[in-house]
């Protein structure tokens, strides 16, 4: 009887490993002998590290995408920087519109898009990027000193130098 008990609380789930970058359908399966959580603390732990994993996989996949968004986007980003430099030499504070800027908050990475009505993060719109930065951080914070361009630069050091 207690065999059976302790047999209901582990079960066997079989996961496919296939290589990071790799598009092969056939990949090596394994068993994986997985123990259920018997107590809410148990529960509780076994949630926060779940989404510990996924956090990180997010995380890498925003760093294959920001990659990936710079191998492909060199050429417009290029354009984007010249534009930048020629509203700096007239004197005019203005990022231009389709630039694509990353921030950090938390752990997370977001991605910020500038367009003609407002700045984006993903399909939320915002005022200003003090607003988008406090958006994603749930803190006040200044838009210019967290948002940063492809080149790794923030906004300010951008702009102001």
């Amino acid at each position: 009887m207690a065999q059976d008990k302790a047999s209901v609380m582990q079960r066997v789930k079989e996961v496919r490993c296939v290589a990071l970058g790799e598009d092969i359908i056939d990949g090596e399966v394994i068993e994986v002998l997985e123990e259920q959580p018997r107590t809410n603390a148990e529960k509780i732990a076994a949630l926060e590290q779940r989404m510990y994993h996924l956090t990180n996989s997010l995380d890498s996949l925003f760093a294959m995408v920001k990659n990936l968004r710079d191998v492909a986007n060199k050429e417009e980003d290029h354009s984007i920087h010249n534009i930048i430099e020629e509203k700096k030499k007239a004197s005019k504070v203005e990022i231009p519109e389709g630039t694509v800027l990353t921030g950090k908050t938390n752990g997370l990475s977001y991605f910020l898009q500038i367009r003609e009505d407002g700045f984006y993060v993903g399909i939320t719109k915002y005022e200003s990027l003090s607003a988008a930065a406090e958006g994603v951080s749930g803190v006040r914070r200044s838009g210019w000193t967290f948002w940063k361009l492809p080149n790794g630069k923030t906004v300010k050091e951008t702009f102001k130098e």
